[in-house]
């Protein structure tokens, strides 16, 4: 009888062992398989977020490349932001709000606080009509008056709110409304390097500013073309494939002749005045 209850016990032993060895392996499995599945998680939103992110240079070093060889600010060089009500389409309002961004980053690296005030006023109402504020932080407008003072963090507020209308838009399916607005920024930054002088030719920084936007212009082309069919984008597209076949006239990054120089400011005008009529 006790051998009896000694195997029995013994029994419950083994059996209560193999069971919290099973238990442990899946225990083990499911952390490995949650490990992983976190880590695939991780890479996933790394790749949404590489995808995601803003693909040209920040619009500030244009201006501040203009800044920097003590060009002066001219007022009337940007679009009247009075005339953001004008404009009715989506496609309207997307170039535009593109062109108002540089505007905006053109006056903000002049210290040119009264122009930042319209200028952010004329973006959030654009903003406003395209109807994707969640893109903007709530608290943004009082961020910009708060700094006014601060042209430092005016410029990280404006590229934070770049890059993030950027990714939203993109992340929303509204990838013709974020390229469009690309599209804006990247040509009116052109339009104010090449119209901040009348000697534009004989400025060799001028044509450094101007040779920098060389590559972003490249890669912007690339982007929109694989939308260059939408009946909104086709002029956009066809605009800065012109633009980019003037820049492939001459070989090279260093220099630029006066022909190429006076045929991109014609046609950046050109699709500009296009843009903001």
């Amino acid at each position: 009888m006790r051998t009896l209850k000694i195997h029995s016990l013994f029994g419950l032993i083994v059996a209560a062992f193999l069971l919290l060895t099973t238990f442990s392996s899946c225990n083990n499995a499911n952390k490995a398989k949650k490990a992983k599945m976190d880590a695939e998680a991780k890479a996933a939103i790394q790749q949404e977020i590489k995808n995601y992110t803003y693909p040209l240079p920040s619009v500030f070093e244009v201006t501040d490349m203009l800044n920097k060889i003590e060009a002066r600010y001219i007022i009337d060089i940007c679009n009247d932001a009075k005339k953001y009500d004008s404009y009715i389409t989506e496609k309207q309002q997307a170039e535009n709000l593109g062109i108002y961004t540089a505007d905006l980053a053109y006056a903000i690296t002049y210290n040119q606080k009264d122009q930042v005030k319209i200028y952010f006023k004329a973006c959030e109402d654009l903003v406003q009509k395209l109807d994707f504020t969640a893109a903007f932080d709530r608290n943004l407008p009082d961020r910009i008056e708060n700094n006014m003072d601060n042209k430092d963090s005016l410029v990280n507020i404006i590229t934070e709110m770049v890059e993030n209308t950027y990714s939203y838009l993109n992340q929303h399916g509204k990838q013709r409304i974020s390229y469009l607005t690309l599209a804006g920024t990247a040509i009116e930054g052109l339009y104010l390097t090449t119209h901040i002088s009348n000697n534009t030719f004989q400025n060799p920084e001028i044509i450094k500013a101007i040779l920098f936007q060389k590559e972003p212009l490249l890669k912007m082309q690339k982007l929109i073309e694989q939308i260059k069919d939408n009946k909104d984008v086709k002029d956009a597209y066809y605009g800065i494939e012109k633009i980019n076949s003037i820049y492939a006239l001459e070989e090279g990054n260093s220099s630029m002749t006066q022909k190429q120089i006076e045929q991109l400011t014609q046609t950046v005008s050109d699709l500009r005045d296009d843009w903001i009529k």
